[in-house]
C-alpha cells in the first residue's frame, strides 16, 4: 500500500468519524430538548400536584392529631380530605399516594373510604383525567415528585 492510498483512506474515516460524533451531538442535544419541553408542558400538573399535595399534608395532620383540634376543625378536614381522595387528588396522585391515602382513612375514621354512587363516578373520572395527563404530557406518576 503505498503512501497516497493510506492518506486517502485516513482523510475518508475521519470524514466518516466526524459525521458520526456531530449525528450523536445532534441526538443528545434533541433528546434534552424534548425532555425540557416535556417538563415544560407537565409544569401546571406538577405545581397542581404539590400544592394537592401540601394540602393533604395539611389535612393529615388535622385528622391524626384530634386531641388537639376542636369538633368543628375535624369535621372540616374530614370533609376536605373526602374532597381530596374522591377528585382532586385522585387527579395528580400516583398509586402510592393513593395507597397512603386510604391508609390514613383506614387508622382516622374507615367511614372516609365509604362513597356514593355520585362520589365513585367523581374518583373514576379523576382517575381518567389522570391517565390523559400521563399520556398527553408524558408524566410519570411514581418517578416525578
Amino acid at each position: 500500500m503505498d503512501i497516497d492510498t493510506i492518506a486517502k483512506t485516513v482523510q475518508v474515516l475521519s470524514v466518516v468519524a466526524g459525521v458520526v460524533v456531530s449525528v450523536l451531538s445532534f441526538t443528545a442535544a434533541s433528546d434534552k430538548e424534548l425532555q425540557t419541553r416535556r417538563l415544560e408542558a407537565a409544569k401546571p400538573f406538577l405545581e397542581l400536584r404539590q400544592k394537592l399535595f401540601l394540602e393533604a399534608l395539611k389535612t393529615a395532620a388535622v385528622l391524626s392529631t384530634p386531641e388537639d383540634r376542636t369538633k368543628a376543625d375535624l369535621a372540616a378536614a374530614r370533609q376536605r380530605f373526602r374532597e381530596l381522595y374522591v377528585a382532586e387528588l385522585s387527579m395528580v396522585e400516583p398509586p402510592e399516594v393513593e395507597g397512603q391515602m386510604m391508609e390514613l382513612a383506614k387508622q382516622v375514621d374507615p367511614r372516609l373510604l365509604d362513597m356514593s354512587a355520585s362520589q365513585t363516578a367523581a374518583y373514576r373520572l379523576a382517575h381518567a383525567l389522570r391517565d390523559t395527563f400521563r399520556a398527553d404530557w408524558g408524566v410519570d406518576h411514581g418517578a416525578s415528585r
